[in-house]
């Protein structure tokens, strides 16, 4: 919890839990997905820092590293057909070895067919 959790009182601490629970409820109920209804979820997060709790980051950078290296056993550099490296990990970049040129590797878009 943050300091500012721990300075409030018992009943600034209760309405905020209240209207976090009734918020969850409307987003339960999907109204946050109606149209006017961002407001909604704005409020929810607003809330939850409020009350000193967060979402956790979520971290990829294994999934992407392992794409990564399936991709580039497979590709050369286009310029000077050199070996690509991964320039850091959980990065999409890779740079040539020979020609220093670098390339960023997209993901593939959802619900699109590839060419």
């Amino acid at each position: 919890m943050t300091s500012k959790a721990m300075t409030m009182d018992a009943a600034t601490s209760a309405r905020l839990h209240n209207q976090l629970v009734k918020l969850g409820d409307m987003m339960g109920d999907g109204l946050h997905h109606e149209p006017g209804g961002k407001w909604i979820v704005t409020e929810y997060r607003r809330t939850m820092r409020a009350l000193g709790h967060s979402l956790p980051r979520c971290n990829n950078g294994d999934a992407i590293n392992r794409a990564m290296a399936e991709r580039l056993k497979t590709m050369s550099c286009p310029k000077c057909g050199g070996a690509l490296k991964q320039t850091r990990s959980g990065s999409k970049r890779a740079k040539c070895g020979s020609c220093a040129a670098l390339f960023q590797f997209v993901r593939k878009a959802k619900g699109r067919a590839q060419a």
